[in-house]
């Protein structure tokens, strides 16, 4: 009996973080788009709690009340697009998760840089991120089916190569 391919650890963690940060994102997103007032009221409480500088919550209202509903729906739908890439490379190996997840980001750096932009656009260092983060997803395509319809056997090969045997299999 073959044993089945396990995640490797790097892949967790990237997936989890992925899946944690894209859903909060999400979330986040869609009750701006849907229920703006009762934001504005949780960052009136925030400004209470004097977790940040008067002027520092000033200027978060300031970017998030200048994004339109559709806006937030759109970056709602991007960040399902990044969760959807993530669960597809962590849950079910499938490589197909890779490039959701890759252009979700090109989608992302788009929405903030050409459709939102101002104080949303990406930063360099958003940019870089983004990069570090498809990169480190691809040094773990090698972990992950090319399809869903592959079998264990072809898979196991793929993932460890040193274990082949040319023999047929024996029963």
């Amino acid at each position: 009996m073959e044993k089945k391919p396990q995640r490797s650890p790097i892949l967790w963690i990237l997936g989890t973080f992925t899946m944690i940060g894209a859903m909060f994102s999400a979330i986040t997103y869609l009750c701006w788009a849907v229920a703006p007032n009762s934001m504005l009221q949780s960052m009136g409480i925030i400004r209470e709690m004097k977790m940040f500088s008067a002027d520092q919550v000033d200027q978060i209202l300031s970017l998030y009340t200048s994004i339109s509903k559709g806006q937030y729906l759109l970056l709602t739908l991007v960040e399902v697009m990044l969760f959807t890439g993530a669960f597809l490379m962590l849950v079910k190996l499938n490589k197909v998760g890779f490039h959701v997840y890759t252009i979700g980001k090109i989608v992302e750096f788009c929405v903030l840089n050409f459709i939102i932009g101002g104080m949303a656009a990406m930063n360099m260092n958003g940019i870089i991120s983004s990069i570090l983060w498809v990169l480190m997803y691809a040094t773990q395509l090698r972990f992950m089916n090319p399809t869903d319809n592959q079998d264990d056997s072809t898979l196991q090969q793929q993932i460890n190569p040193e274990n082949n045997d040319n023999s047929p299999s024996h029963e």
